[in-house]
C-alpha cells in the first residue's frame, strides 16, 4: 500500500509539474480553417452576416435604451423552454439554430478608440462582437498593409441586440444608472471573460482587406460624388463597415474659428432634432456642476456641450469623449441630413488630446460606419434626432490638412509640445478646492504666447517653416479661445454609467 502510495505521489508530481511548464510555455494558439474549425465543432451551420442580422428583424424602432419592452434582442439557445425566461418565451425573442458566422476582421482597439469591441465583415454586411479589450493582439488587423484575419465566431449562447439601430453580438442583457440617475437597459453586454470569449470566438487564417467600390469591398470607398452610396435606404446594410471617406471637409458649428483675415466667423449650430449641437466639441452626459467653481453644489444638468479644440477631453484622469462633424455638404441644417457624419474620439484613446483639425480642411478618413437614433423613417427635421457616426482605429486613418506637420523642426516642436502637455491644465479637483481666476488663467497664457513669439525660429522662407508657423500660430489661437469652463470639470466625471446586477 506504500508502494503505491509512492506512486500515486510521483504522478501527481508529475501532472503538476507539466501544468507548470505549460503555463512557462504555453502552446501556441491554434489557427482554424474551414475544416479544422468544423471537425472541431461538429454540427454547426454557416450562415452570412447578413443573414443573421436578417434572423434579428428590422432595427427601427427596437434599440431604445429606456426598457426591456423597447430594446430587443435575440438568444440563441439550444432549449428555449429550459434556457429562456418567461419574458423571453412570451416574446419569442430566442432562436434555436446553431450557427456560425465567419467574417475578416477590420477594427483594431491598440490606440483605444475602438475599445472592448471586434468588427468583423464577410462580404455580405459587417458586425461588432462584444468582448473584451487587448483584442488587436489576438486578432490582429493592420490596417497601414492591409493584412487582416479570419474569425469563426459560433452564434448559440449569445445575444444578437440592437442599440440605436447597431446590431452587435454579446453576453447577457444589462441594465444601469448613469450618474444623472437615468435608468438604462442594454440589449447586451461584453463578454468579459476570456475564457468565455474563447469559447465563441476562434482565430482563423491571415487574409488580406480589399478596398474598393465593389459591393463586397472589405474597405468600401466613397467620395463627395458617391456618399449616398451608403445612405438613405442603402444605410442600413453599411452599419459596422469599415469605409474610406475621400475628400471630407471638416466643419465647425457654432464654434468660432478664425478665417484667413484674422476675423472670426461662428456659424451657425447643427441641429439634432430640436437641440442646438457645436462641433467640434466635449460632451459629458453625467452630472455635473454648471455653475462652478464660484458656487459649488448648484444647479445639475445632464448634458455638458463645450466647444473643444481638440480630439477628445482627457486630462488628470477625466476623460470625455469628442465629436468633430465632417461632411460633404456644406449647407446642412442637421445632424441627420446626408452627407454629415460626426467622428466620434474617445477620451481614453491615445490621441484625445491631439488638436482637432482646422475649419474647412479637407482629408481621408479611414473609419468604421454607425448611426445613433431610434428609427429609420426619419425624413429629416426638428423631430429626427440621428446622427451618422464614424469611428477611427487609428490617429493615422484621419488625414487632414493643416494637422501636425510630419517633419519635425526641433525648436519649434519642443515650446509647441510643452504647450501641449501643459494646457489646459486647470481641472476642477473636488468641490471647495480654489481654482484659477480668469485673470490668471489669461495670464498664464499670454506669458506662454510670449515666450513662444520671442523664442520661435526665424522665417528661412521653407516649406516646413510655412507648415509649422500655420501649425503653431493655430495652437495659439486654441489655447486663448477655448473656453474657460472647458478646463473645470469635477474630477469624479470619469464614467457615464455604473452598471449593476
Amino acid at each position: 500500500m506504500k508502494q503505491y502510495k509512492m506512486i500515486l505521489v510521483a504522478l501527481l508530481g508529475l501532472v503538476f509539474t507539466a501544468c507548470y511548464n505549460d503555463f512557462e510555455e504555453p502552446t501556441p494558439t491554434r489557427i482554424y480553417n474551414d475544416e479544422a474549425f468544423l471537425e472541431e465543432n461538429p454540427g454547426l451551420e454557416h450562415i452570412s452576416i447578413a443573414d443573421l442580422k436578417a434572423i434579428f428583424g428590422t432595427t427601427s424602432k427596437t434599440g431604445d435604451t429606456g426598457g426591456v419592452e423597447t430594446t430587443k434582442y435575440i438568444r440563441f439557445v439550444e432549449n428555449p423552454d429550459k434556457e429562456c425566461t418567461a419574458f423571453e418565451l412570451n416574446k419569442k425573442w430566442y432562436n434555436t439554430g446553431n450557427y456560425y458566422i465567419k467574417g475578416k476582421v477590420i477594427s483594431n482597439d491598440e490606440q483605444g478608440n475602438i475599445y472592448k469591441s471586434l468588427y468583423i465583415f464577410d462580404g455580405t454586411s459587417a458586425i461588432e462582437l462584444k468582448l473584451t479589450n487587448g483584442l488587436f493582439l489576438d486578432y490582429p488587423c493592420n490596417l497601414e498593409t492591409k493584412e487582416s484575419m479570419w474569425v469563426y465566431v459560433k452564434i448559440r449562447g449569445l445575444y444578437l441586440g440592437n442599440f440605436r439601430m447597431m446590431l452587435s453580438l454579446g453576453d447577457i442583457p444589462t441594465s444601469s444608472y448613469n450618474s444623472y440617475g437615468t435608468y438604462k437597459y442594454y440589449a447586451n453586454s461584453n463578454l468579459v471573460s476570456q475564457i468565455k470569449v474563447r469559447q465563441h470566438v476562434f482565430p482563423g487564417e491571415k487574409t488580406t482587406l480589399t478596398e474598393g467600390r465593389e459591393p463586397n469591398s472589405d474597405i468600401y470607398v466613397v467620395d463627395e460624388n458617391s456618399y449616398m452610396d451608403i445612405q438613405g435606404s442603402n444605410t442600413e446594410k453599411f452599419l459596422g463597415r469599415l469605409i474610406r471617406f475621400k475628400n471630407l471637409k471638416v466643419h465647425y458649428a457654432g464654434v468660432a474659428y478664425p478665417e484667413a483675415d484674422g476675423t472670426i466667423t461662428t456659424p451657425a449650430p447643427l441641429k439634432n432634432g430640436s437641440f442646438d449641437q457645436i462641433y467640434p466639441s466635449w460632451l459629458a452626459t453625467s452630472g455635473i456642476q454648471e455653475n462652478l467653481p464660484t458656487t459649488p453644489g448648484g444647479a445639475i444638468t445632464q448634458v455638458v456641450n463645450r466647444p473643444w479644440y481638440h480630439f477628445a477631453y482627457s486630462r488628470n484622469n477625466v476623460a470625455l469623449y469628442g465629436s468633430i462633424c465632417l461632411t460633404y455638404n456644406d449647407s446642412a441644417v442637421y445632424t441627420s441630413d446626408h452627407g454629415v457624419y460626426m467622428l466620434r474620439t474617445s477620451g481614453y484613446s491615445r490621441f484625445a488630446g491631439k488638436y482637432a483639425p482646422k475649419h474647412g480642411s479637407k482629408g481621408d478618413v479611414l473609419a468604421i460606419y454607425s448611426i445613433y437614433s431610434k428609427q429609420s423613417d426619419y425624413t429629416g427635421g426638428e423631430n429626427d434626432y440621428s446622427t451618422y457616426q464614424i469611428a477611427i482605429n487609428r490617429i493615422e486613418d484621419a488625414q487632414f490638412e493643416n494637422m501636425e506637420p510630419k517633419i519635425a523642426y526641433p525648436a519649434w516642436s519642443a515650446h509647441i509640445k510643452w504647450a501641449e502637455d501643459n494646457f489646459p491644465n486647470y481641472i476642477y479637483p473636488a468641490l471647495g478646492v480654489a481654482v484659477p481666476s480668469d485673470e490668471q488663467q489669461a495670464e498664464w497664457i499670454a506669458a506662454w504666447k510670449a515666450e513662444y513669439l520671442a523664442n520661435k525660429p526665424a522665417n528661412d522662407g521653407s516649406a516646413t517653416w510655412a507648415e509649422w508657423n500655420a501649425w503653431a500660430d493655430w495652437i495659439v489661437w486654441v489655447l486663448e479661445n477655448t473656453p474657460k469652463d472647458a478646463y473645470l470639470l469635477p474630477q469624479q466625471i470619469v464614467e457615464d454609467v455604473d452598471t449593476i446586477e
